[in-house]
C-alpha cells in the first residue's frame, strides 16, 4: 500500500494506491461495527448471563465511555510523534479486548473487556481522519471525506444486519471472533504496508503541555466548542435508538436477524442526507447546512415522543421518525465534522479527538440514561432521551455564534468565508 508523491495533482497531496481507500474505510467503520453488530444479540446475552435489560445495555454505555477516554490521547500525540504509532498501539489492544469479550465467564468481565476493546478501537475512529486530510486537500478532500462518511453510515445499517444473522446461525460470540479478524486484519496492513502520513516535518515537538495546551485553546472556543457540542449532541441521538430499539422490539417478539433488517432504512435515510448535503454545499454552506440538520433532528425527536405516548407496539412507530433524525445527521455531521477539522488544520489530530471525546460522551450519556429508565418507562425512555438531546444539538450550535474561531488557524480566507 505504498503512497506516492505528486507534483502538480489539484487536490491530492499524494497519490495513494487504490488499496488505501478500502484501508481508510474499514479504520472509519471498526468502530462502529464494533458498537453496533452485537446488538441484535442483546437478549441473548442477557439470557447468558443471566443479566437484567439495563445491565446489558450498559455494554454499550460502557463502551462509548471508553471510547470518549481514548480520544484524549490518541489525536493530539498523533500530532507530534506521527499516526502509524498510536493507531498500531490502539488496534493491538482492541484486538485484546475483543478476544477477552469472547472468553468472558460473567457479566463484569464482559463489561470490562468492552471498555478495553473501546478504548483500542478509539484510535482507528479518530486517526483516519487526519490521515485523509494529511494526504488530500481540495475538491478531492471533500469527496473523499463525503465518500467515507457515507461507507461509515453503512455500518451501522449492515452491522445489526450481519450480527444478526451470525448470531442467529453459530451464536453471538461469533460477532466477537468476526471483530478480532478484522481488527488483526488492520494491525498487519498499518505495521507492514501504510506508511506514516505525517511527514516529521509536520509534526509539532512531543511535549505534554503542548498536548494539553492544544486541548485547552479548544474547550476555550466557543465557535469550536458550538460545533462539537451539536455534533456529539447530534451522535447522541442517534445512538439512544442504537441502544434501545433493538431491546423493544426483542419485547414485541422480534427476532435478532429480522431487528438487523430493520436497522436498513434508518440508515438509508442518512446516506440519502450526506448525498443531497454534499450537493447543495455550495448553495448553503456548512453553517446553515448544520442548522437544516439540526433542526431535522429536533422534529424526528418531536415526532418519536409523539409516537411512543400514543403506540409503541410496531414497528413501523418507532422507524419512520427516527428517520427523520438521521436524514438530519446527514447534513449535520459531514458538514460540521469537515468543517472543524479545516478551521483548526495544523491540529487536525487534536480537533478529531476532541470531536470524538465529545461524541463518545454524548452517545454514552444518551444511552446510559435510557437505559436506566427503560425498565420503568419502556419505549418513552427512549424518546424522551433523544428529545432531550436533540435540544441541546440545536442549543449548542446557535450558540457557537458566527465569529472567527478564536484558536483557530483556518487554512486561509476561503475557509473562513464559506461560514454563512
Amino acid at each position: 500500500m505504498a503512497i506516492e508523491s505528486t507534483t502538480g495533482t489539484v487536490g491530492v497531496r499524494v497519490r495513494p494506491t487504490s488499496a488505501f481507500l478500502p484501508y481508510a474505510a474499514l479504520l472509519s467503520t471498526i468502530g462502529l461495527l464494533a458498537s453496533d453488530m452485537y446488538l441484535p444479540s442483546l437478549e441473548r446475552i442477557r439470557l447468558y448471563f443471566r443479566s437484567d435489560a439495563g445491565e446489558v445495555a450498559l455494554s454499550l454505555s460502557l463502551y462509548m465511555a471508553g471510547f470518549a477516554a481514548a480520544q484524549f490521547v490518541y489525536g493530539a500525540l498523533s500530532d507530534q510523534v506521527g499516526r502509524k504509532p498510536p493507531l498500531l498501539f490502539g488496534l493491538c489492544v482492541f484486538v485484546v479486548g475483543t478476544i477477552g469479550c469472547v472468553t468472558a465467564s460473567d457479566i463484569e468481565r464482559f463489561l470490562a473487556f468492552r471498555v478495553v476493546q473501546s478504548i483500542g478501537v478509539g484510535a482507528a475512529y479518530v486517526l483516519w481522519q487526519p490521515m485523509v486530510f494529511d494526504l488530500f486537500e481540495g475538491e478531492a478532500l471533500d469527496r473523499l471525506f463525503s465518500r467515507l462518511m457515507a461507507i461509515g453510515s453503512l455500518s451501522p445499517a449492515l452491522a445489526p444486519v450481519v450480527g444478526g444473522y451470525l448470531s442467529s446461525a453459530f451464536g453471538w460470540r461469533s460477532v466477537f471472533w468476526l471483530l478480532a479478524a478484522l481488527g488483526s486484519a488492520l494491525v498487519a496492513i498499518t505495521w507492514l504496508a501504510q506508511p506514516e502520513s505525517l511527514p516529521a516535518a509536520a509534526r509539532r515537538p512531543f511535549s505534554m503541555r503542548g498536548l494539553l495546551g492544544q486541548y485547552g485553546g479548544l474547550f476555550a472556543d466557543r465557535f469550536f466548542l458550538g460545533y462539537a457540542g451539536a455534533l456529539a449532541c447530534g451522535i447522541g441521538t442517534y445512538f439512544v435508538y442504537v441502544a434501545m430499539l433493538p431491546l423493544i422490539l426483542s419485547r414485541l417478539g422480534f427476532m435478532p436477524n429480522a431487528i438487523g433488517l430493520m436497522s436498513l432504512p434508518i440508515v438509508a435515510t442518512f446516506i440519502l442526507g450526506t448525498e443531497v448535503s454534499r450537493r447543495q454545499k455550495a448553495r448553503l454552506g456548512p453553517r446553515r447546512s448544520c442548522l437544516l440538520g439540526a433542526a431535522l433532528g429536533l422534529l424526528g425527536a418531536c415526532t418519536l415522543l409523539v409516537a411512543t405516548l400514543l403506540d409503541a407496539s410496531s414497528p413501523w412507530v418507532l422507524i419512520p421518525p427516527a428517520m427523520i433524525v438521521t436524514f438530519g445527521n446527514g447534513f449535520l455531521l459531514p458538514a460540521g465534522t469537515a468543517y472543524l477539522i479545516e478551521c483548526y488544520s495544523t491540529s487536525a489530530g487534536a480537533v478529531a479527538s476532541a470531536v470524538g471525546l465529545l461524541t463518545a460522551l454524548a452517545a454514552a450519556l444518551s444511552t446510559l440514561l435510557a437505559s436506566r429508565l427503560i425498565s420503568d418507562l419502556g419505549a418513552n425512555a427512549m424518546s424522551g432521551t433523544a428529545l432531550l438531546f436533540a435540544v441541546l444539538m440545536n442549543v449548542s450550535l446557535r450558540g457557537s455564534g458566527s465569529g472567527r474561531p478564536a484558536a483557530g488557524d483556518a487554512r486561509g480566507p476561503g475557509a473562513d468565508a464559506t461560514r454563512v
